[in-house]
């Protein structure tokens, strides 16, 4: 999709510049190079699709396939239906890993996932209707940041409804008492639960829409921040399933599986591509596309600076979304952006046409039916 940017200045195209932090690691992919060929993905440029390639629970209706002029996406993208579903993990479709893992510092990858270990994890993709012009009833796919195996992290659904497309998000909610090493019943205690939000709905299902989803994976109980954008505005803060792990999946909870020794959370590396909970057979052969996906990870971002003081008494050095050389530069970034905003309050329409403003682990009721 294209995207036009308003420049004010040369002093602008300097700054912008250094907007960017440097990240450890980072993929794009778009379906089309190393080249991808129709069919199945597994085993295609780092990619895994046991399923669908005919080695796993089910034979789901995961592919690349033509892109059918979908705008902003090349000519073949993913697609993905819930013609077949299971309860199975591991079979279904995950993304090639990034070479750095992101998670808490004692997070446990068990093999699955390698690399300098980050702090923040980011993923973004568009998706689109193979059937514009009109619903696929009970078509829903479930993207979540994982490591590879299952132990999904966070978890954001696509789904199609007669209003329109909807974005769906589900946390995980260790509500007081507080689980503890020396009382994690508390972790699963009654109060606590997986939380559903509905992110956005109706939206148009003639175009793609942009999701992104950021983690900042904190060290310690109930602080990750995930956050969810539709379409470049944020629309849902929460948190993520780390203390499902913790205290559910840990030590003594119902599903421990007597291996993991301690109360912690999970790496990811990767996104995985479900098609989980009722099948929708009518869906097969459509379903959404999915294309344009990028992942990466790095540290926490930190910034930008919105005045002046925050860049004084060396806080220019805490900022690394952008970073900055000194506090001059600092200084003059926070004036730069101040310009910009008067620029975009001056009166004139300029704004309006000069900026991009897009704006389970185990079912035991219908929402957790929802949630596979």
């Amino acid at each position: 999709m294209k995207k036009f940017i308003t420049i004010f200045s040369f002093l602008a195209i300097s700054l912008t510049l250094l907007v960017t932090p440097s990240f450890a690691d980072s993929l794009s992919i778009n379906f089309e190079n190393p080249p991808y060929t129709l069919g199945t993905i597994n085993l295609q440029d780092g990619w895994s699709s046991f399923g669908a390639a005919g080695s796993g629970c089910a034979v789901y209706d995961h592919a690349v396939s033509a892109s059918l002029s979908t705008a902003g996406f090349g000519s073949q993208s993913l697609r993905i239906s819930n013609a077949v579903t299971s309860g199975c993990f591991g079979d279904q479709t995950f993304s090639k890993s990034l070479a750095n893992e992101a998670g808490e510092t004692a997070a446990v990858n068990s093999g699955m996932s390698q690399g300098t270990r980050q702090k923040h994890f980011e993923a973004e993709w568009y998706f689109a209707s193979t059937v514009p012009g009109a619903q696929q009833p009970g078509l829903s796919a479930v993207a979540s940041p994982d490591r590879g195996d299952g132990a999904r992290m966070s978890w954001v659904q696509m789904k199609d409804t007669p209003t329109g497309l909807e974005v769906n998000f589900y946390d995980y909610v260790d509500a007081a008492p507080f689980g503890t090493a020396g009382t994690p019943t508390n972790g699963y205690g009654p109060e606590d639960t997986f939380r559903f939000t509905n992110v956005v709905s109706g939206l148009d299902r003639t175009v793609p829409h942009k999701i992104k989803i950021t983690m900042d994976l904190l060290d310690g109980p109930r602080n990750d921040v995930v956050k969810v954008y539709v379409d470049g505005v944020l629309k849902h803060t929460g948190t993520s399933w780390e203390d499902y792990f913790r205290f559910v999946q840990g030590p003594g909870g119902p599903e421990w599986d007597g291996i993991i020794p301690g109360f912690e959370s999970r790496t990811v590396d990767s996104i995985l591509f479900r098609t989980g909970g009722a099948a929708a057979p009518i869906t097969a052969g459509f379903g959404f596309l999915i294309d344009n996906l990028s992942t990466l990870s790095g540290p926490i971002l930190v910034g930008p600076p919105t005045n002046k003081d925050q860049c004084k008494k060396d806080g220019w050095k805490t900022f690394n979304n952008p970073t900055f050389k000194n506090q001059g530069q600092c200084i003059k970034y926070v004036e730069n952006h101040e310009e910009d905003d008067d620029h975009d309050n001056d009166g004139d329409d300029r704004d309006d046409h000069g900026k991009n403003n897009d704006d389970d682990h185990r079912g035991e009721n219908e929402n957790h039916e929802e949630r596979d």
